[in-house]
């Protein structure tokens, strides 16, 4: 976002010819064309900011220091939604949240694709799984900010037990990340809730390929160790919590651990990795990451280390997270 800020501003003083009137003027019919969004609201308040530098006294510079209040007031909006959240005044934050989305308006056009995506790499991932059109179309970054009120309006809604609301919602926030699995995780709680585990695998396996770090892959396990358990299936839930544990060794997992204990008979003993894997391609479930995405992770930190080391390590630190292979560590060490 700010390297198009700056190309836009750029763009302006290319057309200024030192009277200030009349470059006011120009500055003023860009800020005039501008719809409303998420994404030019940061441009606007951007371009107010350097007015308010290079032309104190103009009415726009006047403007800027108005809308710098505005956007202090929805930020502590955005405070006090997630304290309602903490308070559990559930209510009180889906009204905050539904009048903070009227204004965050994000529009998409056919040739043109705006997403949140929170890493370059996210992005990396939506082309990978998308068709022709896809993989040709522009796409540009906007703030996370729309996704996460969805996110969030959609978790105070689901704790209201307003699942239809809830689902809404988080497909609102799929539709700005489609990569982000967070929302996918919360449709699966929603799910889970009116007892539909057709949806909990179909979303299961949807996403799959598009999990890129421990920690979701570490979730990714424990849902389906939920189905396991449902189905009296123990044998295959023990060697899923394992597998979860081994990507990520949270008391979630661990809960669910002693849970499976609770049923008479099971082995609980950790099952060695061949055992792991013949139970789990049983099941038709996946052991281990996607490894397309570890793939693409190596060679995007191939292409980015001559030019771009951090980038490099940023890609390269994915694929050994996924995978802690000693190889990749080396990759690194040479950073």
């Amino acid at each position: 976002m700010e390297q198009k800020i700056r190309k836009i501003i750029a763009s302006l003083e290319a057309q200024f010819t030192g009277d200030e009137e009349h470059d006011l003027g120009v500055v003023s019919k860009y800020l005039g064309s501008l719809e409303r969004s998420v994404e030019t609201a940061q441009i606007a308040k951007a371009i107010g900011h350097y007015c308010i530098d290079k032309f104190p006294n103009s009415d726009i510079a006047r403007s800027a220091k108005a809308v710098e209040g505005l956007f202090d007031q929805f930020h502590t909006k955005i405070s006090k939604a997630r304290e309602c959240l903490h308070d559990k005044k559930f209510e009180e934050a889906v009204a905050i949240y539904r009048e903070l989305i009227g204004g965050t308006k994000v529009e998409q056009t056919p040739n043109v694709k705006r997403f949140a995506f929170s890493s370059p790499f996210e992005e990396i991932i939506y082309r990978y799984h998308g068709d022709d059109d896809i993989k040709k179309c522009d796409i540009e970054l906007i703030s996370p900010l729309p996704f996460l009120l969805y996110y969030e309006l959609g978790f105070a809604l689901f704790e209201l037990k307003r699942y239809d609301e809830a689902k809404e919602a988080y497909e609102q926030a799929i539709e700005l990340n489609p990569v982000d699995p967070r929302p996918q995780f919360e449709l699966i709680q929603i799910a889970k809730e009116r007892g539909d585990n057709t949806t909990v695998r179909a979303i299961l396996e949807k996403i799959y390929s598009r999990l890129y770090t421990r920690a979701q892959l570490g979730r990714f396990y424990r849902e389906h160790c939920y189905l396991a358990c449902l189905e009296g299936q123990f044998d295959l839930a023990v060697a899923l919590i394992y597998a979860s544990i081994s990507y990520d060794d949270t008391p979630v997992a661990r809960n669910q651990l002693n849970a499976i204990a609770k049923h008479k008979g099971v082995d609980l003993s950790r099952p060695n990795a061949t055992v792991t894997k013949a139970r789990l391609s049983a099941a038709n479930i996946p052991l281990g990451p996607f490894m397309p995405l570890v793939n693409i992770a190596l060679e995007a930190g191939r292409q980015a280390q001559s030019v771009y080391p951090a980038m490099a390590r940023i890609y390269y630190s994915i694929a050994y997270d996924l995978t802690q292979d000693d190889r990749i560590a080396k990759l690194l060490a040479r950073l």
